[in-house]
């Protein structure tokens, strides 16, 4: 029993760890989102803490019977720090891992805006409709004389002035986004997105895209 308190206690220290430098990350980097990204980490230092709490407990009373309040307030501990691992930790892994680059798509709409500002600038348009025969002049083809392509397969759709061109691919292919000025990245897309990929759910498959590119 006591070799099996050292271990569990060594784990509670390594997670507390890097929940720890998870905390830390955010604490140093709360960005726009101050209040939220402040309770999340808040709420990492307490894991952390308790993890540290718990492992130092097992290992230095590895020989005498732990209270029954103490074993309460480890598997609390434990539980806090799964749950953390399910949500957070366990999608970022997942993300990470089907992460390809989109930067293509996305500089893509870049220049498609660019060029619908640059028309409408000269030609003194502030709303309506834009076509492709109208920033075509304004856009860098490719060698064959065609515009811009997603490398995906997508289609692009102009927009109307004051509104951001599109790509069909838009969000679906998570976690590669095709969309400009794209912010909704909560852990909750992420978390069903990642246990949809994983479980092979319907909504969380790519919509396949017709390679051809129809404008």
């Amino acid at each position: 029993m006591g070799i099996l308190k050292i271990l569990v206690g060594f784990v509670c220290f390594i997670a507390a760890f890097l929940t720890g430098c998870l905390a830390l990350l955010g604490l140093f980097n709360l960005g726009t989102e101050t209040l939220r990204n402040f309770r999340f980490a808040s709420v990492l230092t307490l894991i952390a803490i308790g993890l540290a709490r718990s492992g130092w407990e097992l290992i230095a009373k590895r020989r005498v019977p732990l209270p029954g309040k103490f074993r309460i307030l480890i598997v609390l501990t434990l539980c806090l720090f799964t749950g953390f691992a399910v949500a957070f930790v366990i999608p970022g892994f997942v993300a990470a891992s089907l992460a390809r680059s989109s930067n293509a798509c996305v500089n893509n709409l870049r220049v498609i805006d660019g060029a619908k500002q640059q028309w409408a600038l000269e030609n003194g348009k502030t709303n309506g409709i834009v076509t492709w025969a109208d920033i075509k002049p304004y856009l860098n083809l490719d060698s064959n004389g065609d515009l811009p392509k997603c490398p995906q397969g997508g289609t692009y759709t102009i927009g109307r002035l004051g509104e951001d061109p599109t790509c069909s691919v838009g969000t679906s292919d998570w976690p590669n986004t095709h969309a400009l000025n794209y912010t909704d990245g909560s852990w909750w897309i992420n978390f069903k997105m990642a246990y949809g990929k994983l479980l092979g759910l319907g909504y969380a498959k790519v919509p396949q895209q017709n390679s051809k590119d129809v404008r």
